[in-house]
């Protein structure tokens, strides 16, 4: 009696869950961020990321880590020739130079790109309760318009895991000015999964603008 009881419930959350494409843009990204943090590690995020970029000649590459502690609003970065962290906003330098301006730039940049979808849930993001299709790369994805101040932002999710595939921002919409990013392949840490390639274009003529990958987490 009690399987035949819980079968019953099963079906019938089943059946009462909302199709997809009638998903407001905040449970869209809801799923999203179940799908990356099934376990809610982000918001007490202890551990290093280690990366390599490619980018376009002359540019040479490099290799740096980033390390968050998310609970106590910190982050370090480290390559050869710099070191500093970033405490809330105060900045501690130990190798090189940066501005803090600029650090403080960069630790916005690392905690809310790696951070995704995650970061979408912070109090002042105001994501379109419009939710689109759109084809990318020949596959559709639901995609979530979230406008910030100087500029919009486009999140597409596979429609049938809810992964975070790619997403684009426009600095200027009416004439796609900005920037687009693919997302591939996953690392996972502690049942976080975070994209562990991330390759840029400029969204108005295509131009490739570099490739971020993370090595590991630990």
């Amino acid at each position: 009696m009690k399987k035949r009881y819980l079968f019953f419930i099963s079906i019938l959350a089943f059946a009462c869950e909302k199709p997809v494409d009638q998903l407001t843009g905040s449970e869209l990204i809801a799923k999203s961020i179940e799908y990356h943090d099934p376990n809610h590690v982000w918001g007490s995020l202890k551990a290093t990321f280690d990366f390599t970029d490619s980018l376009p000649a002359p540019r040479e590459s490099r290799r740096y880590s980033v390390s968050f502690e998310n609970n106590l609003s910190k982050m370090v970065y480290r390559n050869q020739e710099l070191n500093y962290i970033v405490w809330n906003d105060s900045v501690q330098i130990f190798e090189g130079e940066i501005e803090q301006d600029r650090a403080l730039r960069m630790r916005n940049y690392y905690t809310y790109l790696w951070g995704l979808p995650m970061k979408l849930k912070d109090p002042e993001t105001k994501i379109d309760a419009k939710v689109t299709r759109e084809e990318l790369n020949e596959k559709s994805y639901l995609v979530a318009r979230i406008p910030y101040e100087k500029d919009i932002w486009y999140f597409y999710i596979d429609p049938a895991t809810f992964q975070m595939e790619a997403y684009k921002f426009y600095q200027d919409e009416p004439n796609q000015k900005g920037e687009i990013i693919y997302l591939e392949g996953i690392k996972e840490f502690e049942g976080l999964k975070i994209p562990a390639n991330r390759t840029w274009y400029r969204t108005e003529n295509g131009e490739f603008l570099g490739t971020d990958q993370l090595l590991g987490i630990h």
